[in-house]
């Protein structure tokens, strides 16, 4: 099989992906598992952003001219600059999605109920906020490299 034949199976793959998760969400009531799914469909809109840049296809089409970085991809060392400290710009990854806090309220200080930003908190974000769309009112400025 060809490297297109392989770029165009998994690029299918991802978008079969987004339709069921869309098809679930008409079907799912409750506002949790709303979220949950709503937060998939990031991590997948995420995965065809980093497939397009490691395949060098022009995505310059796709960058949102207000947020030029949002294709961009962080490696966890290029993440641990972003700590908010020195007037520096404060970003944290949760499932493979940075966001930008630099902005939020809760975040002051480059802390947040002693986390600080420049970190994969995953985890911690599902212990205290899964199920909540905190997520979708952030700003998305790239992906974690896989």
């Amino acid at each position: 099989m060809s490297e297109q034949q392989l770029y165009n199976k998994d690029f299918e793959h991802i978008i079969s992906e987004i339709n069921n998760t869309i098809d679930s969400l008409y079907l799912t009531k409750n506002c949790y598992d709303k979220n949950k799914l709503l937060n998939n469909l990031r991590r997948q809109i995420a995965n065809i952003t980093m497939l397009m840049q490691n395949n060098r296809i022009n995505t310059d089409s796709m960058i949102d001219p207000k947020n030029p970085t949002a294709s961009k991809v962080f490696t966890p060392a290029e993440l641990a600059t972003y700590t908010g400290k020195d007037g520096n710009l404060a970003y944290v990854a949760v499932n493979g999605v940075v966001y930008d806090m630099t902005n939020v309220a809760a975040w002051g200080g480059a802390t947040h109920f002693g986390l600080t930003p420049g970190k994969d908190l995953t985890g911690v974000f599902a212990s205290c906020h899964d199920g909540q769309p905190i997520l979708s009112t952030l700003p998305v400025v790239g992906v974690m490299a896989p």
